[in-house]
C-alpha cells in the first residue's frame, strides 16, 4: 500500500499524541496511586502509635476515594471492637451504611457487623432490627440468627429464642435440640416459680419430647410430682437422670432419699444407689449410702460398707465419714481432724464449667462465662 508523505507525517503526528495522552493519563493515575499508598501507610502508623482517631478518619476518607480499601476498614472496626472501643467501630461501620456508593455485596456484611456493635453497646433494640434485615441475605442468614437467639438468651425472651433456634436448625443443619429444651425449661421454670405447676409440668414435658437427654427437665417433672405427693412417679423422672447425664446425679439424690422414705422404703433405695455406685464407678454415693446403711442396719454394716468403698475408690468425702464414724475425742491430739476434713471438702464441692473452667457454688445451667448450656456440672470429689 502506497502513502504520500503528507499521510505518513499524519499518522506519526497522531500516533506521537495518542502515545502523549496514554503517558499523561499513566502519570496521573501513578500519582494518585502513590498518594494513595502514602495515606494508607500513614492509617497504619497512626495505629501503631495508638492514635485511633486519627488512623479511623485516615481509613475514612481512604473509602470516599477507593472502595477496595472496604476489607481493611472492617478489619480495622473489628480491631476497635475488639479492644471496647464499640463507639470507634460503630462511626466506621455508619459511615460506610451512609455511602450511597456501597457496594451491594458488602451491605448485608456491614450490617450485620454494627449489629454486632450495637449489640455490644446494649443497644439490643437496634441490633435486632438490624439482623432482622440481615435475615433477607442468605449469605449471611445463619450469623444473623445467631446473634438473634444470643438477644433473645439476654432479654430472656423465650418464645423467640425457641422459634429463632429452630429455624436456626432448619438452616444450619445443626442439632439445636439440647438447647431448645433449656428454652422450655426456662419458661417451665417461671411457670413454677409463679404457682403454676400444671404449665411447667407441660412445658417440661415438651423439653423433654425435644431432647430425651434434658436432665433439667427430668428434674423438674420430678420436682412436680414431689409437690403433688406422687412418690413413685417422682422417681421415675429422677432416675432418668442416671441414664440421661450421671455426672449430675448428685443434684437428684436428696430427692431420691425423700421420695422413698416418704414411702417408707429406704432398704430399696440402698439397693439402687449401691447397684448404681457399681455400674458408675466414678460416682461418689459414699456419704448418703454411709448415713442410708447406718440407719437401716447400723453402725458395724455403714462401717463394713465404707471401708470396703474407701479400699476401692478412696475419696475426701469418704474421709469425712470415716472421720465422723470415728470421731476423736474432744481432747486428744485429733480433735482438730473433723474441721480440717470438713474445710478441705467445702473447697472442694461446687460446680465448674466443662468447657471453660468457670466454677462457682450455685448451679447456672447457662455458663455465665463460656455461655453454653447445660455444661456446669457438680465437682468430682477426689
Amino acid at each position: 500500500m502506497n502513502m504520500s508523505p503528507e499521510s505518513t507525517l499524519l499518522l506519526l503526528l497522531l500516533g506521537f499524541i495518542l502515545g502523549w495522552l496514554v503517558s499523561k493519563r499513566r502519570s496521573r493515575k501513578l500519582r494518585r496511586q502513590l498518594r494513595f499508598s502514602n495515606d494508607y501507610f500513614q492509617g497504619l502508623n497512626y495505629l501503631l502509635n495508638d492514635e485511633q482517631d486519627k488512623a479511623l478518619d485516615i481509613f475514612i476518607q481512604l473509602v470516599e476515594v477507593d472502595w477496595e480499601t472496604i476489607d481493611t476498614s472492617l478489619a480495622l472496626a473489628s480491631i476497635f471492637r475488639r479492644k471496647g472501643e464499640i463507639d470507634k467501630s460503630i462511626k466506621l461501620h455508619q459511615n460506610l451504611l451512609a455511602r450511597p456508593s456501597l457496594p451491594v455485596d458488602y451491605k448485608f456484611r456491614v450490617l450485620l457487623e454494627l449489629g454486632r456493635d450495637y449489640q455490644l453497646a446494649g443497644w439490643l433494640d437496634r441490633a435486632e432490627g438490624l439482623f432482622n434485615e440481615v435475615l433477607k441475605d442468605d449469605l449471611y442468614e445463619q450469623d444473623a440468627l445467631k446473634h438473634l437467639m444470643s438477644i433473645y438468651q439476654q432479654e430472656q425472651d423465650w418464645h423467640n429464642a425457641i422459634r429463632v433456634a429452630l429455624l436456626y436448625q432448619k438452616k444450619a443443619r445443626d442439632n439445636m435440640r439440647p438447647v431448645i429444651a433449656q428454652f422450655y425449661c426456662e419458661l417451665s421454670e417461671q411457670a413454677y416459680e409463679q404457682g403454676d405447676a400444671k404449665e411447667a409440668e407441660a412445658l417440661s414435658t415438651q423439653a423433654l419430647a425435644v431432647d430425651p437427654n434434658c436432665v433439667r427437665a427430668s428434674i423438674m417433672l420430678g420436682q412436680v410430682a414431689i409437690d403433688r405427693g406422687r412418690y413413685k412417679k417422682a422417681i421415675r423422672f429422677l432416675q432418668q437422670v442416671e441414664y440421661q447425664n450421671i455426672d449430675f446425679f448428685p443434684l437428684v439424690l436428696d430427692k431420691l432419699v425423700s421420695c422413698y422414705r416418704n414411702q417408707s422404703n429406704l432398704r430399696a433405695l440402698i439397693t439402687y444407689l449401691k447397684n448404681t455406685e457399681r455400674n458408675h464407678p466414678k460416682l461418689s454415693l459414699v456419704e448418703t449410702l454411709t448415713d442410708l446403711i447406718n440407719e437401716v442396719y447400723g453402725e458395724q454394716a455403714a462401717q463394713e460398707y465404707l471401708s470396703a468403698r474407701m479400699m476401692e475408690h478412696p475419696s475426701l468425702d469418704g474421709l469425712k465419714k470415716v472421720v465422723e464414724l470415728n470421731k476423736p475425742a474432744a481432747d486428744s491430739a485429733e480433735s482438730y481432724l473433723p474441721d480440717v476434713v470438713k474445710q478441705l471438702v467445702e473447697k472442694q464441692s461446687g460446680y465448674q464449667c466443662e468447657h471453660c473452667g468457670y466454677a462457682a457454688n450455685t448451679l447456672y445451667w447457662l455458663c455465665p462465662s463460656c455461655h453454653g448450656w447445660g455444661v456446669m456440672k457438680p465437682k468430682e470429689m477426689s
